[in-house]
């Protein structure tokens, strides 16, 4: 069943936020939030729009985890982070978080504001359950290379996944990618069972386990 507004996962409330080009996702766990993924720079605005929507409020929100650091995805995380959101950075993401910021200074974008490295929480991946337990979030966070090398993906117990911009899974043959294969392989090993994608519609596959 697709997604729409919000579900309950388990105890995990999960609500859809649209306010631009990517669907970004905020879990509310039993003691903390996280959000996946932002949107470009400037749709700070537009974020607060889509929250007051849903009656929530930013300064709910505890931690912020992109899922790849491309600019229709991290474009509003410093903004987020002066508000005291926490930005969840896995270790295999360490050396990619400034990857997109000369698109931004190219485009003379004044409303970019760049990642201070030295405010982000570092985690390595495998420690991921013990974190999302600290917020009440039953899962793991791995790594899916594919769409890009620092691209990881969310998978809570019950089996909803967010993949962020990972092809799906139907177009793995056009790609002939040994990288991208075995990223969606670790998808179902985990668990994976609904993926919600940042563009693509929700898609259900099925779990290895």
């Amino acid at each position: 069943m697709a997604l729409e507004n919000n579900a309950l996962a388990n105890n995990v409330k999960i609500t859809k936020l649209k306010y631009g080009h990517t669907k970004c996702y905020l879990l509310h766990g039993t003691s903390k939030s996280l959000l996946i993924d932002t949107d470009w720079s400037g749709k700070l605005p537009a974020f607060y729009h889509a929250l007051g929507e849903k009656n929530l409020r930013a300064q709910d929100i505890n931690y912020l985890l992109i899922t790849h650091y491309h600019p229709d995805h991290m474009g509003i995380a410093a903004n987020l982070m002066h508000i005291g959101i926490k930005l969840i950075v896995m270790d295999c993401q360490q050396n990619y978080i400034h990857q997109s910021d000369h698109i931004f200074y190219k485009d003379n974008d004044s409303s970019f504001q760049p990642i201070d490295d030295q405010k982000v929480k570092v985690i390595k991946i495998n420690q991921s359950p013990e974190f999302l337990a600290s917020c009440g979030i039953p899962g793991a966070i791995i790594s899916t290379p594919g769409h890009t090398n620092d691209s990881i993906s969310l998978i809570l117990d019950n089996g909803d996944a967010f993949v962020g911009d990972l092809y799906p899974q139907n177009q793995v043959p056009l790609y002939n990618n040994p990288v991208l294969t075995n990223s969606w392989q670790k998808l179902q090993d985990n668990g994976a069972s609904l993926i919600h994608f940042a563009h693509y519609a929700d898609e259900s596959i099925t779990s290895n386990r």
